[in-house]
């Protein structure tokens, strides 16, 4: 009996459907799992862990192989390429995206807690996603 396995997680459910698409049109059979949990209600897709596209062990060298082909790679250049360096580990894949630690201020969950409320600011860091290290 063949295993599934989780391929990969995605975060935006229409990207998921696009690679779900191009696996399924070269006959690789695959399933995406929680998606419609994380469309209904998009504050779910941390604590679920994103939208999990789940194929057979036996596929994943050949899925591989084909999003390599067909997702295009973009060329940087050098002063983009130059703008964030990661302190820690030296990468230049760091991105200004939602803090994963301390998300959130005190006076921000005081405020959310008071009212009874989602928090409304959230911190935005640069985000190493070699080394995970934010700063």
């Amino acid at each position: 009996m063949d295993k599934i396995v989780v391929f990969e997680t995605f975060y935006n459910p229409i990207e998921a459907n696009i690679v779900k698409s191009r696996l399924m049109d070269a006959e690789i059979q695959c399933f995406l799992s929680d998606e419609n949990t994380i469309i209904m209600n998009p504050l779910y897709t941390q604590a679920l862990g994103g939208v999990k596209l789940h194929l057979f062990e036996r596929d994943v060298e050949l899925a591989r192989i084909i999003l390599g082909e067909t997702i295009p790679v973009l060329e940087t250049t050098d002063e983009e390429e130059g703008e964030y360096v990661c302190p820690k580990c030296g990468s230049h894949n760091v991105g200004y995206v939602q803090a994963t630690k301390r998300r959130f201020g005190i006076l921000t969950m005081l405020i959310s807690i008071a009212f009874f409320i989602y928090p409304f600011h959230v911190k935005k860091v640069h985000h190493c996603f070699n080394c995970l290290h934010e700063y």
